[in-house]
């Protein structure tokens, strides 16, 4: 090596790991459109499925225990919620995620609000019904923010579609925190509404993307 290779800067290194550790938890979502046709799930990503799987068991094991009309409609709704957000967190991840401290944070938020959920989702026709409303509406917003990320990001062109989808989500997570302090049979009949009236909202939104898309992959 030759004597006059320039030394190293002091707090060059520091500087160096403070640029890495800031792009390693901010970095910002991936835009719509970019696509990673290499990537692979994480392992990560396989947990938070499971986290899911929890939910859904705490309720099935109540249906088994009251399988009656009124057991059978709530865990038709409180599923319907489960899958809702379910297909958010995975599709955010699956167009959007990267695999850095910020994607991983998330995630991790996102399954501390899905384990606390599965204390009340087996009983979610009774008193615990408002605590599941609450930690469900934050859920939401958690998610409505990542979809939030994304949209500022895309170009004003593009912004149409993830705008409507954006409102339906906000939407969302208004009403079930306006269902919180309502009694057990109007608080299900309001989680109904929402599962129904968020599919079709999505049906509509993805019928009026395939005809005219607003974006391009």
């Amino acid at each position: 090596m030759s004597d006059n290779a320039p030394e190293p800067r002091p707090g060059a290194e520091a500087l160096s790991l403070r640029t890495g550790a800031r792009l390693w938890l901010f970095l910002p979502p991936r835009r719509h459109g970019d696509v990673r046709p290499d990537r692979s799930v994480s392992f990560l990503e396989l947990f938070y499925d499971l986290v899911y799987v929890v939910l859904v068991g705490q309720a099935a094991h109540t249906l088994a225990e009251d399988f009656s009309w009124r057991g059978t409609a709530t865990f038709a709704v409180v599923f319907g919620l489960i899958w809702i957000a379910w297909l958010n967190g995975t599709l955010f991840y699956e167009l959007h995620g990267r695999e850095d401290g910020h994607t991983r944070m998330l995630i991790f938020v996102q399954m501390l609000l899905l384990v606390l959920m599965a204390v009340y989702v087996g009983h979610a026709d009774s008193s615990d019904g408002r605590t599941l409303a609450a930690l469900y509406a934050l859920l939401l917003a958690l998610l409505s923010y990542q979809w939030f990320s994304v949209y500022r990001r895309d170009l004003p062109e593009l912004r149409r579609t993830p705008r409507r989808y954006l409102i339906v989500m906000v939407a969302g997570t208004i009403l079930m925190a306006a269902s919180v302090p309502l009694s057990t049979d109007v608080r299900l009949v309001v989680w109904a509404v929402f599962v129904a009236a968020w599919c079709s909202a999505e049906c509509v939104i993805l019928i009026a993307w395939r005809r005219e898309p607003s974006y391009t992959s």
